[in-house]
């Protein structure tokens, strides 16, 4: 049965979002120290700026693994920044073994360097969508570092993934399902996420200027894309799912569905776990289900998945 993997950031949340029927979650750290010694604009993981807004400080981390396991799920830990310094990879090996985070049940990573490290760790790893695995052939090309799972690229068709997975059953596949679309590729995005300055991406889709790039635009392509630009902020990524393609994922053989939204009030995070948890018994229990209607769809436009 598909998993449902979820984020956390809040140690009272989990008996919450166990209770509604979180089977997996994931977390991210951040410590003060790294930013002393490297600077603001070094990330731990894509979200490491947000602080305690969107992860454990590192010294929770342990408790968080123990309080995790005692329910009987899963925990994953993320170090998916897009690059690290020889430095910066000896400083966070140092912290997983002082604060033995490799009792997590994996490390999603993305940078190359950080899993020829951490491949003889004996530590099961997630590649992220940092890395790109479009085909079968990168995959394969990880599959020599002990990689477990993979998280496969949020802009891929159903088609493609289902041609990864019927090449690769030694694997567990995740994909993503709710919260936080994203119109760019992550494995091409070198941008920094912060709560203060904004990705480099959402700077240039907000920019009130962008109009006056072309001297020429005609009134209609000014409206059309000022209109394109709040769809994809306010129905797109603020509301993206991809409900409708689970029977799809589970005939292909996807093992788990990512709610994505660290720093999303766990309330919110309750509800689309129990509306996935339902489906996806409804799509168990019932072979016929090619679709399923669910009240959040904006008429197809925050769909992840086609």
């Amino acid at each position: 049965m598909m998993k449902i993997m979820v984020p956390l950031s809040s140690f009272d949340s989990i008996d919450k979002l166990s209770a509604a029927g979180a089977d997996e979650f994931y977390f991210g750290f951040y410590d003060e120290n790294w930013t002393k010694k490297y600077g603001d604009f070094e990330e731990i993981n894509r979200m490491s700026s947000f602080g305690s807004n969107a992860n454990f400080s590192i010294s929770e981390c342990h408790d968080v693994i123990e309080k995790i396991h005692s329910k009987g799920k899963k925990v994953f830990i993320t170090l998916n920044s897009a690059m690290y310094s020889t430095g910066q990879i000896d400083w966070l090996l140092k912290k997983i073994y002082e604060y033995q985070l490799y009792h997590a049940d994996g490390i999603i990573v993305g940078n190359i360097s950080m899993i020829l490290k951490l491949k003889d760790l004996n530590i099961p790893l997630t590649v992220s969508t940092m890395a790109g695995l479009y085909n079968s052939d990168i995959i394969e090309f990880y599959k020599k570092f002990n990689i477990k799972r993979v998280i496969l690229p949020r802009d891929m068709k159903i088609s493609d993934m289902e041609l990864i997975t019927q090449k690769n059953p030694d694997l567990e596949f995740e994909v993503f399902l709710m919260r936080n679309g994203c119109k760019y590729s992550d494995s091409n995005c070198m941008s920094y996420h912060s709560r203060t300055f904004g990705s480099m991406c959402s700077c240039i889709d907000r920019q009130s200027e962008i109009y006056e790039i072309c001297k020429n635009i005609s009134v209609s392509d000014k409206k059309e894309i000022y209109a394109n630009n709040q769809l994809f902020t306010h129905a797109f990524h603020k509301s993206a799912c991809g409900v409708c393609s689970i029977k799809k994922f589970k005939n292909i053989g996807i093992s788990s569905l990512k709610i994505v939204g660290r720093a999303e009030h766990y309330s919110e995070l309750e509800n689309d776990i129990k509306t996935l948890k339902n489906i996806i018994l409804l799509s168990k229990f019932n072979e016929q289900i090619q679709q399923i209607p669910y009240k959040n769809c904006l008429y197809g436009l925050n769909c992840y998945y086609h």
